[in-house]
């Protein structure tokens, strides 16, 4: 009674209260996202070293747990990190957190072509950039993109690329003098409209527009006159020696072949892969073949780490069941805090703190427990519950009921999941009595023979 009228005679109160309750959260989300960022850090640290091999991190967690923000800011903690490492962030979405610009090691390798604003009308060069860069690395890169997205790509150029070039640097030179500032292309770019360069553009667009046919004087040549935004087609030949319009395949066949060849592009020892939500756009079977494609894209590095922020399950599932660094390679599991009666999912922004949770590959068993225990909703069948239950109860059987309190609290958090039955809700319940009640050690008894049976 006293708390209800200290509250209704003092609103200044209540609001101070909410105040501290907000600043509260606010700490304690900030300290758990240095702590993630430490651990990853360190991470980082480890497998990037002489010593050492290549890792890989997944984070994972619903919309709103912060995984996009981490990853931008664990980039910006690499710029400064010392010894010094190339750092490609990698999204295919204008919804990234990375800092838009290169800076230093650190790389945007991103959907915005300046702060804020949407690459729209240059993907093929885009993506030509990529390749040629890739290639300037290791030419065999070209084949393993051809591979790994099982295309024949090539490129076709205008007719008259010397008049192209002319009028995109005059252009150029006109917007720096408008605008008075800065050197614009046009200066820094004015070798190109000499006679060699314009020689060997041309010799590359009377070509048969093979990226694997361009030597290794032209690759360099080829890519500065791109970042001119050049215009340039890409062409996919199909199995029966027809072709299409790389425009032509559909988005998620553009944004796989881009986020790949972004990754090559980038493709040197020590090197840090920031991939924020590579799912988008990919249908079931790319999502399960991604860690797969991904291990073959690095594999002629030996030190490197990549961290994959990501809320397709499906995609950590098939990871943990083929890779062979089971113990090395993680999941990050980010979840908001569940009040009594919270239904996951529905809480609004910032309502309340996450929390972070690391498990090796080898702690990951199904899809069906990432979605239960994880992502804290129902899969479709029901035997991933059943086996959740009695893996808790019999782990406080066999262990004489010292993980009495843990086994209850994860029975409360599937109990919680969106979409379980009622059947299944009032089998956890039985199971929490079963644990409160401490009737274990009956159970135990039974799962272990007597002496006499023994003898």
């Amino acid at each position: 009674m006293w708390q209800h009228l200290k509250a209704k005679c003092a609103p200044q109160n209540k609001h101070n209260e909410r105040t501290k309750m907000t600043n509260s959260r606010n700490a304690e989300s900030d300290d758990q996202t240095l702590q993630i960022l430490t651990t990853l850090l360190e991470r980082v640290s480890a497998s990037t070293k002489r010593t050492r091999e290549g890792q890989v991190t997944y984070v994972i967690g619903n919309n709103g747990t912060g995984k996009s923000r981490i990853l931008g800011e664990l980039a910006e903690h690499l710029k400064n990190a010392k010894p010094a490492r190339s750092v490609a962030c990698i999204s295919n979405s204008i919804y990234d957190r990375f800092k838009y610009g290169d800076s230093g090691l650190i790389r945007y390798l991103g959907a915005r072509n300046a702060p804020n604003a949407v690459f729209h009308s240059a993907i093929e060069r885009q993506l030509s950039r990529f390749i040629l860069q890739s290639m300037l690395l290791d030419r065999r890169l070209f084949t393993r993109l051809s591979e790994a997205v099982h295309m024949d790509l090539s490129f076709s150029l205008g007719r008259d690329v010397e008049m192209e070039v002319k009028k995109l640097l005059d252009f150029d030179l006109t917007q720096t003098r408008t605008r008075g500032r800065g050197k614009g292309k046009a200066r820094t770019h004015a070798d190109l409209l000499t006679s060699r360069p314009l020689a060997m553009l041309k010799r590359i667009a009377e070509g048969d527009g093979r990226f694997d046919h361009l030597t290794e004087a032209q690759l360099p040549v080829f890519l500065r006159y791109l970042d001119l935004t050049l215009d340039i087609d890409l062409h996919v030949r199909l199995p029966d020696g027809s072709s299409i319009g790389f425009k032509d395949l559909s988005t998620g066949e553009q944004n796989r072949t881009l986020l790949f060849a972004k990754i090559l592009s980038a493709m040197e020892e020590g090197a840090v892969f920031l991939i924020d939500e590579p799912e988008i756009s990919l249908h079931l079977h790319w999502q399960m073949e991604f860690h797969r494609t991904l291990m073959k894209l690095v594999s002629g590095l030996r030190r490197f780490h990549v961290v994959v922020a990501t809320h397709a399950p499906i995609i950590i599932s098939e990871a943990a069941r083929i890779d062979q660094n089971r113990q090395r390679n993680v999941v990050m599991v980010l979840r908001r805090v569940l009040s009594d009666g919270d239904t996951p999912g529905e809480q609004p922004p910032g309502s309340a703190p996450v929390t972070c949770d690391i498990h090796t590959f080898t702690d990951v068993a199904s899809h069906e427990q990432l979605v239960l225990r994880y992502f804290q909703t129902a899969p479709y069948h029901a035997h991933e519950v059943s086996f959740q239950i009695a893996d808790a109860v019999l782990r406080v059987a066999e262990d004489a009921g010292a993980h009495r309190r843990g086994a209850e609290e994860l029975l409360r958090e599937i109990r919680n999941a969106v979409g379980l039955s009622d059947e299944a809700k009032a089998q956890i319940d039985s199971a929490i009595e079963l644990i409160q009640e401490k009737l274990v050690p009956s159970i135990q008894r039974a799962l272990v023979p007597s002496t006499k049976e023994t003898v």
